[in-house]
């Protein structure tokens, strides 16, 4: 009963400041409200109500009676009359009892009567010296609210359909990165045979997509999938992981902890808990990894937060040598968090756009979706997804693909029964950068069995690292998601053999970037064998080497180093573009500048050669600027 504390305490302030206006305040009502209240708060709130409203029949201008009574009503959550009650206080009381319009307000925009809500709010306002965080969080809700509704954004929903959704609650998506697998959570109330449950049962479902659509949902079985509850999934990319939440068990650190298993030669492996610092004595839930795997969101009511349930985030510090990332440096995401509740972090492929759901930014009531852009820290608040998609009920769990025109998630009573699984196209708004993937399998060149290698990706105009995938991460396939704005280089070696380099230059993508899946074969180290080294790279007319270019001689020099027994000869290209001479001597030094690089990086000069060979040997039509650009390129030829 926290309310009738206020008005009790409010209703003193009135009387020592108006002891005189007997015919407001009197004596008798007051010792019939104080009463009312110790009734009320000893649980006998129908006698309360009585008291109430007879010292409304006898003493009308005594507006306390009608706030004592929304109070009640309140506790019963009995909306209509609290509605009423309040409305008949405020006539009498006028602006006696500001808090009175607060409490009003709230109402209305639980009812969703924004307009309403807005102006009892916004009254309130006018009368208080400050608002307080929370009563602040109101009035730019209910703001916020009227603007959405007068201004909906496109929303229309499809059914995820027959083969996703059943007559059991189907909820929680999450979709690897080709956005052909699709696991979620099911609530089941009989088990495999029909026969009922004692408790409804939490198991992971999954979907495959091929040429005619998503296949009919399977359970994704043991071990991942027990007598106990999983729920709160999230797939990674490459569709190798798997983290989700169990609560209760015998080896967790909390009320719930965050688990993870590997798919390894198309079997899940036994479950692990993540352990500290990510799971605490704390409820830890709803993990969402990034797609280079270098972060894991998640939601904590731990200790050192900012709100109630706060989103943090673990930094990968590791990998064991079964394949399971390592996290640690566990930080507070307090740049969005508040104190309220945010919930359901969902980390875009492109790294960059965070998803959530939230019951204290400006929204519609309930849990709201936002989204956060991560390289906007300070710059710009969480954006709310807006109406219809947002309303006053709960909204939360919802997932984007790589691409960023799809979105997926859960709603009630539309659908197959329960709660089904909805996806919808994004607006453009609320789009995260572009984004695609690249998929590539890596084979023996002679045998076409497949290689498990270690594979570096880098991004060459920041001549940083993002990834590295040892070879027990992967069995000879994977998956990078790429993101516009960046100039990547990939290398791929496997001991024994010459390594490979591609370039995916996406500096200035215009348009939604396409996917991209090929194979790879890699030679073993013979002599003769030749790799084009795709991230070298020079100025125009020019034999000076670009920064972008640092990676892949930084791994040249490593493979040498690895292989002292290989001799290398570096070959200058170019495309016809200009007279033989002139190509002859820029294809030269260009070879020589890439030559120098490794000797005096520590690699002997007996065993580096260079030579151009101007435009005498091209792999593609010079008539095409295509062709052309892959005639301009610099060679690794292994001579003994």
């Amino acid at each position: 009963m926290i309310r009738l504390f206020c008005f009790l305490f409010f209703y003193g302030i009135l009387l020592t400041g108006q002891a005189q206006s007997r015919d407001v305040l009197n004596k008798k009502s007051n010792t019939l409200y104080n009463d009312a209240k110790l009734l009320a708060q000893s649980g006998d709130q129908t006698h309360a109500i009585n008291l109430l409203l007879n010292i409304i029949k006898k003493d009308p201008p005594f507006f306390m009676a009608y706030f004592g009574l929304a109070d009640i009503y309140h506790e019963q959550n009995n909306l209509q009359k609290e509605q009423a009650v309040l409305e008949a206080g405020l006539k009498v009381s006028g602006d006696q009892y500001p808090d009175g319009y607060k409490f009003l307000a709230e109402l209305l925009y639980a009812n969703v009567l924004y307009d309403d809500a807005l102006k009892n709010i916004v009254h309130y306002a006018q009368l208080k010296p400050a608002l307080t965080t929370v009563e602040n969080r109101l009035l730019e809700s209910c703001r916020f609210s009227v603007s959405a509704v007068q201004s909906p954004m496109s929303f229309h929903p499809d059914n995820a359909g027959p083969a996703i959704n059943s007559d059991a609650d189907d909820y929680w998506p999450s979709l690897n990165g080709e956005g052909n697998t699709i696991v979620f959570t099911r609530l089941l109330k009989a088990d495999y045979y029909g026969r009922l449950l004692a408790h409804p049962q939490e198991d992971f479902f999954v979907s495959y997509k091929d040429s005619a659509g998503w296949q009919v949902a399977t359970p994704i079985g043991p071990p991942i999938n027990t007598m106990d509850n999983e729920g709160a999934q999230s797939l990674s990319a490459d569709g190798r992981l798997l983290f989700f939440t169990g609560c209760g068990r015998p080896n967790g650190f909390g009320s719930c902890d965050i688990y993870m298993s590997v798919k390894q030669n198309g079997i899940w492996s036994e479950p692990i808990n993540l352990g500290a610092p990510v799971n605490s004595g704390a409820w830890e839930s709803q993990p969402s990894v990034s797609a280079d795997g270098k972060w894991l969101y998640f939601t904590s009511n731990r200790s050192g937060g900012v709100g109630k349930m706060d989103i943090w985030r673990a930094e990968r510090i590791g990998v064991s040598i079964k394949g399971f990332p390592v996290y640690g440096k566990v930080s507070n995401m307090s740049q969005l968090n508040t104190l309220g509740n945010e919930l359901s972090p969902f980390i875009h492929p492109d790294g960059k756009t965070l998803y959530f759901a939230s019951d204290f930014w400006p929204g519609l009531g309930g849990n709201d979706l936002f989204v956060f852009r991560l390289d906007n820290i300070g710059k710009m608040l969480p954006l709310n997804l807006g109406y219809p998609l947002n309303t006053n009920a709960n909204e939360e769990g919802l997932i984007v693909d790589v691409s960023g025109d799809r979105a997926w998630y859960t709603a009630s009573d539309r659908g197959f029964g329960g709660r089904d699984i909805f996806t919808f196209p994004m607006p453009e708004k609320l789009k995260p950068h572009k984004t695609s993937w690249v998929k590539c399998k890596v084979i023996d060149r002679k045998t076409n069995l497949a290689l498990a290698s270690d594979v570096v990706l880098n991004d060459l105009t920041a001549n940083v690292q993002i990834q590295h995938q040892y070879p027990f991460e992967n069995e000879g396939e994977f998956l990078f998601c790429l993101t516009s704005g960046h100039n990547y280089g990939f290398n791929i070696s496997k001991e024994g053999y010459l390594f490979h380099s591609e370039n995916y230059n996406l500096m200035e993508a215009a348009d939604r970037i396409k996917p991209i899946s090929l194979v790879i074969s890699l030679d073993p180290i013979e002599v003769g064998k030749i790799t084009v080294l795709k991230n070298i790279f020079f100025e125009t007319d020019s034999y000076q080497l670009k920064p972008e270019s640092n990676g892949q001689l930084k791994e040249m020099v490593e493979f040498l180093n690895k292989n002292p027994k290989v001799h290398v000869e570096i070959g200058g290209h170019t495309d016809d573009q200009g007279t033989d001479q002139y190509n002859k001597v820029l294809s030269e030094k260009r070879a020589s500048t890439v030559a120098k690089y490794l000797t005096d990086n520590g690699i002997g000069q007996k065993r580096v050669y260079s030579k151009g060979y101007g435009f005498d040997r091209p792999v593609a039509d010079n008539k095409t600027e295509e062709g052309r650009a892959q005639n301009r390129r610099t060679e690794f030829k292994i001579v003994e």
